[in-house]
């Protein structure tokens, strides 16, 4: 039977306040009579803020427990989505690196995610095209959101023609990356094309 989160704290708790009251009357026992209420009423009112303290405590842990498992399926069900894509969608730090890519931008560059992960967009973007993704990260810096077209280099030296939007990634108030959906523009083209044939 699995426990609750914060039920062993509170066992290891209650264990540990049984020893300091069998503590308590063993000195009670032991020392002469007339010390021993002046020597009882600290040990015995600190029992009572400890058990008093204790559940408090607990709860605290549990509800700290609850709230990053609550976190951590949040964060699993929206890494989630953003494999099931078909376009890629990557995520980058202050620096420009990128923090997360799906399965799909890699594919798109023909490696695998850990490749990409540490990386910077110019890596994979043809130099011809680096003052348009400059442009573009600036327009972010500042806070606005942007669409561009780009060269991704691949491995193999082939090229694959991209539109990428991208906008600002905040944390507490202020600009910490960006966030990017890429889609490959043959993609686009047959999207318009089969719009216009409906």
């Amino acid at each position: 039977m699995r426990m609750r989160p914060g039920q062993l704290e509170l066992r290891v708790a209650y264990a540990l306040f049984a020893l300091l009251i069998l503590e308590s009357f063993l000195v009670a026992w032991l020392v002469p009579r007339p010390q021993v209420f002046t020597l009882m009423l600290p040990v015995l009112a600190t029992l009572g803020v400890a058990a008093w303290m204790a559940p408090r405590v607990v709860g605290l842990l549990r509800g700290h427990r609850e709230l990053k498992e609550a976190y951590a399926q949040e964060l699993g069900f929206a890494r989630q989505v953003m494999e099931s894509v078909e376009h890629g969608l990557t995520v980058t730090d202050e620096d420009g690196r990128f923090v997360f890519v799906n399965r799909a931008y890699a594919r798109m560059l023909g490696v695998t995610p850990e490749r990409v992960l540490g990386r910077t967009p110019f890596e994979f973007t043809v130099p011809e095209d680096h003052a348009a993704l400059s442009e573009a990260r600036t327009q972010r810096d500042l806070g606005a959101t942007s669409t561009y077209r780009t060269r991704l280099r691949r491995p193999d030296g082939s090229l694959l023609e991209v539109a990428v939007t991208g906008s600002p990634r905040w944390h507490a108030g202020r600009i910490v990356g960006n966030v990017a959906a890429v889609v490959p523009l043959r993609e686009l083209r047959e999207a318009d094309v089969n719009g216009l044939a409906r």
